[in-house]
């Protein structure tokens, strides 16, 4: 799930999971991950052996951040709200650099997680990340609201087609989205294509997807500016929280195959839509459910 590979949308088998790599790395005695049969749950870490296409021969080394983005933006109703369980963060430090891991200069020439052709100053402003293990957001109400008025007012009406899979007709959805909550709007997933190789690019309503990509690519480096950048610390046991529709984030440059608990990062991200609810279990239509949540799932009566 969540962008992993194209085609639909389907459960992964535990056996398939992170979470059941995590258990057989560290065995029983030692660690485990919390059990849940939730698809609303997906466990982030880099123990090992988890990253295959990473493996080589086995042994622990780097990796760039992914790319930015929001989660799940490619569902016709889209993730709201997500949230980060800290089982464990990383507290190993290089001794000459002070930082949990080093950037690789060859990450700046040609970075695997974006397609090519993004310009320098893009390219700089992606490449921008943490290295302790912190999960940068950058602030999309502030970015639109710094933004001359009239651009505002032309990005509130803009349009974006978002498909699952390449050839999929897809469906129109807003730029700017609106909590409905607080009634603050921010800019929803403004890139082009965060997903290369696994969610086909955006277009937008009335350009080529040339034209597309410029509009989106200016959108993204305004976005990713440092005023409007955060990068959050976790510690273990800590819950955070973010808005899908209000902000981006990205995954940091990780140590991989981890063996120690020193080098690792453990999390469980916990993601919420539809309508707000305040009481457990949900109460929501079924046909609800089965239009927007692929295999259909609701909380259990029982905890």
């Amino acid at each position: 799930m969540d962008g992993d590979s194209s085609g639909p949308v389907e459960i992964v088998p535990y056996a398939d999971r992170p979470a059941a790599k995590v258990d057989a790395w560290f065995g029983e005695d030692k660690f485990r991950c919390l059990k849940h049969d939730s698809p609303a749950v997906l466990t982030v870490s880099n123990i090992g052996p988890a990253h295959t296409e990473h493996e080589g021969d086995g042994t622990m080394h780097y990796v760039d951040g992914t790319a930015w983005h929001t989660d799940i933006e490619y569902e016709r109703d889209p993730m709201h709200t997500s949230m980060f369980l800290v089982q464990c963060e990383p507290t190993a430090r290089k001794p000459d650099a002070e930082t949990w891991v080093t950037r690789d200069p060859a990450w700046d020439v040609n970075p695997p997680s974006y397609a090519p052709g993004a310009s320098p100053e893009l390219t700089k402003a992606r490449l921008n990340l943490p290295l302790n293990g912190e999960t940068p957001f950058a602030d999309t109400v502030a970015a639109l609201q710094a933004l001359p008025q009239e651009e505002q007012k032309v990005l509130e009406a803009t349009m974006v087609r978002r498909r699952l899979n390449a050839g999929d007709e897809g469906w129109l959805a807003p730029l700017v989205r609106v909590c409905p909550l607080t009634g603050i709007k921010g800019l929803h997933s403004p890139f082009y294509n965060s997903r290369p190789g696994k969610r086909p690019p955006v277009e937008v309503e009335g350009m080529t997807p040339e034209e597309s990509r410029k509009f989106l690519d200016r959108l993204e480096t305004h976005v990713l500016q440092p005023q409007f950048r955060y990068d959050h610390f976790h510690n273990t046991g800590d819950v955070t929280y973010w808005h899908n529709w209000l902000t981006v984030h990205n995954g940091p440059p990780l140590k991989v195959l981890s063996q120690d608990r020193e080098d690792t990062r453990l999390m469980f991200r916990l993601s919420c839509k539809g309508p707000p609810c305040y009481e457990l279990p949900r109460k929501d239509p079924q046909a609800w459910l089965e239009a927007n949540i692929t295999p259909v799932y609701t909380t259990p009566e029982h905890y």
